[in-house]
């Protein structure tokens, strides 16, 4: 390749970023804020060849990691603020009026958690006390995990997709003669409809008087008599449970794939209508699929890859942490033992869990797995973590930009998706974004998260209980929302939907990434008042941790300098202002490790570092033909 034609090259594949440093006042109290990145691999994938120009051969990039460093930055900075005492107004035993016993709640930005607190009781018999480290229940908040390893599972076979249906998904539930798809209309469902709840799976209706009738049937005659159960596999047992136990007269199925379904007709296939069947159906695609029993599937997709591993339980935390066995043989107690019982799990010996509580403050009550194979479908709410692995879930959806999780982020349907109860688009200081947000709720636990991927906040709280634990999540969500140091605004970028499309937030508050597609001399009108288009130098400067880089851009942005090129190739590279020339309106700029950003905006090369013949990677790229980008943008 000709170095004077200009880089033409293949974007390099890792990414890993980084943080910020504020000080703030919190409710009165002067506290440090800051912000360590997330060690979140966003794993290996293929990118494809950047387009060739002019005859130039293409060149593949030198797989290298962004940090070099032994320990990158954390996902809580050492100088967080403190929200325990915005906990505090809500927190404390229900007989003296507290709205729940115990909470934990966070702030992210960008991929750092800003502000964290724990406040009140994780059991309160005996009273332990709520701290940051402990474990507890999201609910439902793992459906939106559900949709995102279902969007993996659709990338990894291309026979899947979205508009497959459920007689196709569920190839054993439409086997001639055993139809356990009822109505007909159901089997034509899509997967896209399952996790938007409009499927027409209703197992309940309501009455006058707001009478709820709930006709799921947890358990079924084909788990056998006794201990039958025992002695099948969590899979097995979930395609019986929706399956149901029989064909009936006229052949007609019975089981919650037929059976399920609001008797008075308010709704059918179409309508939204929220219901936790959709989410277990879910998960026995992924089951059926991907070969694996889907919490395996889920550790080896989403927990693992994504630094989640350290708190994720399976189950019901305060039940892992009981001892005992089953009933039955060793076999079966080997099989089911690690499902019910996992009382040497460190955190769970250490008592780092919470305990669910009903209205009164009494502990939730432990199921006895010799009656009934609770969690059975843990894909419809099961999971549980500990507030840095929650976050890092917030954080990928923040800035994860593969297939799948941009399919996530897609509103097929109107309020609810894939997960998600997705309002309509509004504005934060002039930036259009979407409010990702639910609410997770099981055995007296409530939990509630916000995700803005435009905006690159998020908010997670959590609440074990109590007599108003799902108004408390939302009051502290609101507020965290609104206050100054942490609501939703465009920061350093300038409030115009028209030309900034996201926010990225660097670890110093003091830079802002802003998304767009402006040329080069256009640069500072990304800007808003009071910043300036970052030098080159700024940039590096400020995207150190130690002596490596501390985060990956997302999108591609233009500095304020005239960087010309050197070097031969992607990887192995550098910009700087004595450079080749890539001509005036093309100038070297900062580029994310995609080649192509989510605005449409080109990079030959990527990789490159910073200063003539420094091939030290700095996230430098672009170059001749690369016309457009977004602006990183400092405070003056």
């Amino acid at each position: 390749m000709a170095a004077a034609k200009g880089p033409r090259g293949v974007a390099p594949r890792l990414l890993m970023r980084l943080a910020m440093n504020i000080r703030r006042s919190v409710l009165g109290r002067t506290v440090l804020l800051g912000l360590g990145a997330a060690a979140v691999v966003a794993g290996c994938h293929d990118e494809g060849a950047a387009p060739a120009g002019e005859g130039a051969a293409l060149d593949r990039a030198a797989q290298a990691l962004d940090f070099a460093a032994a320990t990158p930055p954390p996902v809580v900075n050492v100088d967080h603020a403190d929200l325990a005492a915005v906990l505090d107004d809500f927190t404390g035993h229900p007989i003296f009026g507290a709205d729940t016993p115990g909470m934990i709640a966070a702030v992210v930005k960008g991929k750092h958690i800003v502000a964290l607190g724990a406040s009140g009781y994780a059991k309160l018999s005996p009273l332990t006390p709520m701290t940051e480290d402990m474990i507890f229940n999201i609910g439902s908040n793992t459906k939106s995990m559900t949709a995102v390893l279902l969007a993996m599972l659709i990338e990894e076979h291309p026979s899947l997709t979205w508009q497959t249906t459920l007689a196709q998904a569920l190839p054993w539930a439409s086997e001639p003669g055993k139809e356990y798809i009822q109505p007909a209309a159901r089997r034509a469902v899509t997967l896209e409809q399952l996790v938007a709840h409009r499927s027409g799976y209703v197992c309940g209706y309501e009455l006058p008087g707001d009478v709820k009738v709930d006709t799921t049937e947890f358990s079924h005659p084909d788990y056998g008599v006794g201990d039958a159960w025992k002695s099948k596999t969590r899979p097995q047992l979930l395609r019986e449970y929706l399956r149901g136990p029989a064909i009936g007269v006229g052949g007609t199925p019975t089981g919650l794939l037929a059976d399920c379904i609001d008797p008075l007709g308010n709704y059918g296939v179409g309508d939204r209508v929220y219901e936790n069947l959709n989410f277990t159906i879910a998960q026995a695609v992924i089951d059926q699929w991907s070969g694996m029993p889907f919490v395996e599937y889920a550790k080896a997709k989403l927990i693992t890859p994504y630094g989640m591993g350290k708190t994720f339980l399976p189950s019901q935390a305060f039940m892992l942490a009981q001892p005992g066995s089953i009933d039955g043989t060793a076999a079966q107690k080997a099989y089911w033992n690690p499902y019910f019982f996992n009382p040497s799990h460190p955190l769970l010996a250490a008592g780092k869990y919470a305990w669910g509580h009903d209205e009164q403050g009494a502990v939730a009550s432990v199921n006895d797995p010799d009656v009934d194979p609770w969690a059975l479908a843990p894909g419809a709410g099961g999971f549980a973590f500990g507030i840095e692995d929650w976050a890092r879930y917030a954080i990928a959806h923040l800035r994860e930009t593969s297939p799948a999780w941009r399919k996530v982020h897609e509103k097929p349907f109107a309020e609810y998706n894939f997960g998600w109860s997705t309002g309509p688009r509004t504005t934060a200081g002039g930036i259009e974004y979407t409010a990702m947000c639910h609410t997770g709720s099981i055995s007296g636990m409530q939990s509630r998260i916000c995700v803005y991927p435009e905006i690159d906040v998020a908010y997670l709280s959590f609440a074990n209980g109590g007599p108003a634990a799902s108004e408390a999540n939302h009051a502290v969500v609101n507020w965290m929302a609104a206050n100054a140091l942490y609501k939703r605004d465009a920061g350093g970028c300038k409030d115009d939907p028209a030309l900034v499309r996201g926010v990225q937030r660097y670890w110093d508050r003091d830079m802002f990434g802003c998304a767009g597609s402006v040329p080069f001399a256009e640069r500072a009108s990304l800007c808003a008042t009071g910043y300036h288009v970052c030098s080159a130098q700024e940039y590096v400067s400020n995207n150190l941790y130690g002596s490596v880089n501390a985060e990956s851009p997302k999108h591609h942005y233009w500095t304020d300098d005239q960087l010309g090129y050197g070097g031969t190739s992607s990887g192995s590279c550098w910009a700087a202002p004595g450079g080749s020339s890539c001509g005036a309106d093309t100038p070297m700029r900062v580029c994310s490790p995609d080649g192509t950003d989510p605005e449409g905006n080109h990079c030959n090369w990527t990789g490159c570092g910073f200063g003539s013949g420094s091939l030290t990677n700095r996230h430098f790229g672009g170059c001749i033909g690369d016309d457009t980008a977004g602006a990183l943008c400092c405070k003056n």
